[in-house]
């Protein structure tokens, strides 16, 4: 009996400790608007990624990882030039977890994306991205960061 109660006691404290090293969020996210005229601007976004992690990209194969995307469905009277595009090119590897060929990013990366104010009266930039980070060892659940932005003056 004291073997098992000693084996689970050793099997929390393990679970504990590796559960207190992996970080709460793997990827921290930064916004940025500026504007070149009084019409035309650029978004970026900044990925943050914890050491030992990496963000996952733009598209992945089938029955892989949740891949990085972004949604600007909150926003008016803005119109926005395609996808946001990376800063960086992603590495590209084959995942063991997945079995399949990925591309992720490591470190930081910023993703921008130029938009036109079609309505001043109206406009809202409001964003999304959802994204998963992962290490050697496990992922995080994929997660939702949403932004809400505020359109500086043009100089």
């Amino acid at each position: 009996m004291k073997k098992v109660i000693l084996s689970l006691i050793l099997a929390v404290t393990a679970m504990a400790a590796a559960f207190a090293q992996a970080p709460a969020n793997p990827v921290a996210w930064r916004s940025n608007v500026k504007m070149q005229s009084a019409t035309k601007g650029t978004v970026t976004f900044t990925a943050i990624v914890s050491e030992g992690w990496h963000l996952y990209g733009m598209q992945m194969p089938k029955g892989g990882p949740k891949p990085t995307t972004f949604s600007f469905a909150g926003s008016q009277g803005v119109k926005f030039a395609g996808a946001p595009v990376p800063s960086v090119q992603p590495v590209k590897k084959h995942d063991k977890m997945f079995d399949a060929d990925v591309t992720y990013w490591e470190g930081r990366v910023k993703f921008t994306v130029d938009f036109e104010i079609t309505d001043p009266a109206k406009t809202a930039l409001a964003a999304s991205v959802t994204y998963m980070g992962c290490n050697d060892q496990t992922c995080s659940p994929p997660k939702t960061h949403k932004f809400t932005l505020r359109i500086p003056a043009a100089k």
